[in-house]
């Protein structure tokens, strides 16, 4: 697939780290912008584990508190997490909450007996366009184990948190 007319041009494309995810080089993804991100971990179903789930899970909620973002959902599968958040007026641009949440996560892993990485090095993002509201995007995002066959109902799953009205 080549750059058509009017998209910008291969020299203008960065990506966080060896990451394949393309991001243009001048958007900081710091703003009043829904982002949905995907996580995988490098290898297994490490999130299978009770205390790893949760310690993911909380830590979603406190680095999007430390760097003041608006966390709208998420939702950790065995082997990747979901999250759907928002910097507002933080200013602080995605691939810091990124470097931060999956560092500190990362050290807690090891203390609980994991062995590094935990996390695949590339991070999928998804800015929410004009036309879709956060509610359906979460709304997608929460129904992942459903699809999945892991539980009936995504209430029913434990790793899944929803911090606005579906």
């Amino acid at each position: 697939m080549g750059l058509e007319k009017g998209n910008p041009k291969k020299h203008e494309l960065l990506t966080y780290g060896t990451s394949r995810a393309v991001r243009l080089a001048d958007c900081d993804y710091a703003g009043s912008i829904d982002v949905h991100i995907v996580i995988r971990a490098l290898g297994g179903q490490p999130f299978r584990a009770e205390p790893v789930a949760a310690m993911v899970i909380e830590n979603v909620e406190v680095y999007c508190r430390r760097l003041q973002y608006r966390l709208h959902g998420c939702c950790l599968m065995p082997d990747h997490l979901h999250v759907l958040l928002s910097p507002r007026e933080s200013k602080v641009p995605l691939a810091n909450w990124l470097r931060s949440f999956k560092s500190y996560t990362t050290n807690r892993f090891m203390k609980l007996g994991g062995t590094p990485p935990l996390w695949q090095r590339s991070a999928y993002d998804h800015v929410c366009r004009a036309a879709e509201t956060a509610e359906q995007v979460l709304r997608y995002i929460v129904e992942n184990p459903v699809r999945r066959g892991l539980v009936d109902s995504w209430e029913d799953w434990a790793w899944t948190k929803v911090c606005i009205q579906l």
